[in-house]
């Protein structure tokens, strides 16, 4: 049976987030629905441009490939996806997850089941962005009321103002949370190190993207002579991108998002790869809605990843009944397939 595809772009309003590299305001989102016979799939991309994506990008590539229909196995056999993320990955990442989620329910089982492992529910992290100290130590301070274990800090702008909010956090939730610091590129190798040495007190656990993407020998250098452990993000999209980055020896760590490497399939491949190298690995977000926030929590649940950072979609207008989050825990319904579905009046939010 033929699958035919649609596609709806949103402008969904979300909380102020600030990283090293600029401010967000809104989410340019777009929702994919896959359907063969009385069977629908949901699928969800949030355009990066850290993967040189744009939501114009995104919307020629799903107008193209939403106009024809396909077979599911064909899909699979001919690595389709791999296809549509060199047009965009968040069209690829949309459309790929659209897919499995019909696959999954055509076989009556949750997603996870699909996958590799059957399970509900995962410990994740949650962000503190960009502000200042007084305003991260409470935001912080809420998290772990709320229960979150871990919580990852977002530094990269100067490395004083950013050693004073990793004081300011952890002095607010004590020893027993697990802090990240993620500076998204915005260090040199020097400032890198000398934020890490100042900060060495307040048990930092992971270092994500201490510098520029392009600069892995300086990541491998942070490795090696200070002993960081650092977690690659944006110098790392794809397969070819993981290799270059375990030759260099420049991570412990691979930080994999769906909207960087377009899709569950690349992913279930990029797991596979950073394992038999000997890496951890963290699933994160980048201004995902609940569609793609479930679709990384079934893949860590399947795959058994160590890290989970999927916390985007609750700041982010809600346009799906979950994946909910209690206590530090994600869970996901055991439905067929995602488990999620869109929300009366989600329409409202449509670009026309």
């Amino acid at each position: 049976m033929k699958t035919t595809f649609r596609f709806y772009q949103l402008s969904l309003p979300r909380k102020r987030f600030e990283i090293s590299t600029g401010i967000k305001t809104t989410a340019e989102v777009f929702i994919v629905e896959a359907e063969a016979g009385d069977i629908r799939g949901l699928g969800s991309g949030t355009p990066a441009l850290s993967v040189n994506d744009n939501p114009s990008k995104c919307r020629n590539a799903l107008q193209e490939e939403c106009e024809q229909a396909i077979d599911l196995q064909d899909y699979f056999d001919d690595r389709t996806a791999y296809c549509i993320r060199d047009k965009s990955r968040a069209a690829a990442a949309a459309i790929d997850i659209a897919v499995w989620d019909l696959f999954a329910k055509g076989y009556g089982v949750s997603l996870c089941a699909i996958l590799g492992i059957s399970g509900h529910e995962i410990l994740t992290g949650a962000t503190v962005d960009i502000r200042p100290p007084p305003e991260a130590a409470e935001c912080a301070r809420r998290l772990a009321e709320e229960g979150f274990k871990r919580i990852k800090i977002k530094v990269g702008t100067s490395v004083s103002s950013d050693v004073d909010r990793v004081r300011a956090v952890r002095e607010a939730v004590g020893n027993e949370i697990e802090l990240f610091v993620d500076a998204n590129g915005g260090f040199d190798v020097e400032k890198a190190a000398i934020f890490w040495e100042r900060t060495r007190r307040y048990a930092l656990t992971v270092f994500e993207q201490p510098v520029p993407p392009d600069r892995l020998s300086d990541m491998a250098w942070l490795r090696k002579e200070y002993g960081i452990p650092i977690c690659a993000d944006e110098s790392v999209s794809d397969e070819k991108s993981l290799e270059s980055a375990i030759q260099e020896e420049a991570l412990d760590i691979l930080n994999l998002k769906l909207m960087k490497c377009g899709g569950l399939t690349p992913a279930i491949e990029m797991i596979k790869l950073a394992r038999d190298a000997g890496l951890e690995v963290m699933t994160g977000c980048m201004g995902d809605i609940g569609i793609s926030i479930a679709a990384a929590a079934h893949l860590s649940i399947a795959k058994d990843v160590k890290y989970t950072e999927l916390d985007s979609h609750l700041n982010i207008e809600k346009i799906c009944d979950g994946p909910n989050i209690e206590d530090g825990i994600l869970r996901i319904d055991p439905s067929p397939g995602l488990g999620v579905k869109l929300i009366e009046g989600w329409q409202r939010w449509a670009v026309r």
